[in-house]
């Protein structure tokens, strides 16, 4: 079977027919779609926007989140066709287990089930009504939200399934969207364009989804000349090389690289514990291989004293993931932090068989040879310093490493640092370099002592803190980047007081000033 990663419901069914198309393969799954040009993005757009004035401008808001609560209500049943599809396909062109994909994809979408929607779009828009036309501010007067007519979405490929939080978001504050899947995962978004066809087909044809190269100039030309906002996730440099390109009158909202990071108080390495969080790290650590922004790739584990005044330690071999030894004499201060990094390797071990790490690209596998090499030869200088692998051929690594060394991301594919500190304000001062770069972190403490963490975070630039365990599962309406989730979308127009206090002169029918 070949799949289609367009969605054009704009097009007449001879348009559609005209088109040049051509097919790839990757992982044995067959893949087609329309050969881009910018007549063609040209006459997406007009037609999005005529599609936005039609079906999306004028319909209420709450409408639009019971249209979408439908939607995930098909993927929720596991013999929805196109989640089969999803479930068959993405594994294969993305390199991830199947497990992995499954579960993670289902529980991604869970985010789009009506309540939580009805959540996220309170936390922006306490009167969602705004969205629909002017009501009353609390400053007085009355105040009206507006989405941009039509949206130009450059898509993040590293993880399956992210398209839908974009197209979502977008509809939310009725904007018409025109997708470009990222060559990474080109299908879920044009899968998910048509699972709300099934529900609503006008609805969409709001969006339409064409895969075109990343950074042609003639194309997304014409992209954004026919957009009022362009949505663009991806690496720094491509979002410096958009910044010269999109026109002054078309807003640019982006979503760089970040990092994510964990943090463990001492009471999460105690001896009834420290398993139980080891569990969760790894899991963390394991979700999408640290390819989403939302995985940890260092965790800052706070010690009494990390590497004096305890008792001997014997780590396991380098090469050899054995379960971690538990001293018996200190269980107040907690696990050595040596032991705590067996226990985190022995969880990624027992990951692996269950859900076997992805295929690392030759430079991605050459940045990780190179990451575990200057680890390695670090350890021989610094006996404070450690490598858990699991041999040459390893599919993750755990380094304990010091509080001293610059912060330094790990090269992905379930590679974490663990960095002793004595105090909260040293995970701030090893943070220093690197504000608005860590995105999240995973927090693993007793509840009276999460806010003076999550105050050390915040001050760091930290836009979000989850517990750990569960930073891959972001909560709805959550700030990305630090940022309102719709309210970057919008633009207001706030209707003053004096509209109503002072225009009342003008009114036909009152004649109280004759």
């Amino acid at each position: 079977m070949t799949l289609d990663v367009s969605f054009l419901p704009q097009l007449t069914d001879a348009e559609h027919s005209a088109l040049t198309w051509t097919t790839s393969t990757r992982g044995g799954v067959a893949l087609q779609a329309p050969e881009p040009t910018p007549a063609l993005v040209t006459t997406l757009t007009e037609r999005l926007r005529d599609a936005q004035q039609t079906h999306l401008a004028n319909r209420p808001v709450l409408d639009i989140v019971d249209a979408l609560g439908r939607v995930q209500a098909l993927w929720a049943n596991p013999d929805f066709s196109l989640r089969r599809t999803a479930e068959d396909a993405l594994p294969r062109l993305t390199g991830y287990a199947p497990l992995h994909v499954r579960r993670t994809l289902r529980d991604y979408l869970t985010t789009f089930r009506r309540d939580r929607l009805l959540r996220f779009l309170a936390q922006d828009f306490p009167d969602p009504g705004v969205l629909d036309g002017f009501r009353p501010s609390p400053a007085g007067g009355r105040r009206r939200a507006r989405g941009p007519a039509v949206l130009t979405q450059i898509f993040a490929g590293n993880v399956p399934g992210l398209p839908a939080w974009d197209l979502v978001c977008g509809l939310l504050v009725k904007s018409a969207s025109l997708g470009k899947p990222a060559s990474g995962e080109p299908l879920f978004a044009s899968l998910f364009a048509r699972s709300l066809a099934e529900v609503d087909a006008d609805l969409a044809s709001c969006l339409a989804i064409l895969p075109w190269p990343g950074g042609d100039d003639a194309i997304e030309t014409a992209a954004f000349a026919g957009s009022d906002a362009v949505v663009a996730t991806g690496s720094r440099a491509a979002l410096a090389d958009l910044r010269t390109r999109v026109p002054a009158r078309v807003r640019l909202i982006e979503h760089g690289a970040t990092v994510s990071v964990a943090v463990l108080a001492a009471e999460a390495l105690r001896t009834d514990h420290f398993q139980e969080t080891a569990r969760r790290l790894a899991r963390d650590i394991a979700h999408y291989d640290q390819q989403a922004c939302l995985s940890p790739h260092v965790a800052y584990v706070e010690t009494v004293s990390p590497h004096e005044d305890r008792p001997p330690v014997t780590s396991p071999p380098a090469t050899v993931v054995q379960s971690a030894p538990v001293p018996t004499d200190v269980p107040d201060q907690g696990v050595p932090i040596d032991v705590f990094a067996a226990a985190v390797a022995t969880e990624l071990a027992a990951i692996e068989r269950r859900n076997p790490r992805a295929p690392l690209t030759l430079e991605e596998a050459a940045a990780w040879t190179s990451a575990r090499e200057d680890t390695e030869f670090s350890t021989w200088d610094d006996e404070a310093q450690s490598l858990f692998t699991a041999g040459d051929d390893s599919p993750w690594a755990v380094s304990v490493e010091t509080v001293n060394s610059p912060f330094q991301a790990s090269p992905l594919g379930r590679f974490v640092r663990l960095i002793p500190v004595t105090e909260p304000s040293a995970i701030g001062r090893s943070l220093a370099g690197v504000t608005r770069i860590v995105q999240s972190a995973g927090l693993a403490t007793a509840p009276a002592r999460a806010e003076e963490f999550a105050e050390v975070l915040a001050a760091s630039g930290v836009d979000r803190v989850a517990a750990l365990g569960r930073m891959g599962a972001p909560a709805a309406g959550w700030h990305h980047d630090g940022r309102p989730g719709l309210g970057d979308l919008v633009t207001w127009t706030d209707l003053e007081p004096s509209v109503d206090a002072e225009l009342e002169l003008y009114d036909p029918d009152d004649r109280s000033g004759a």
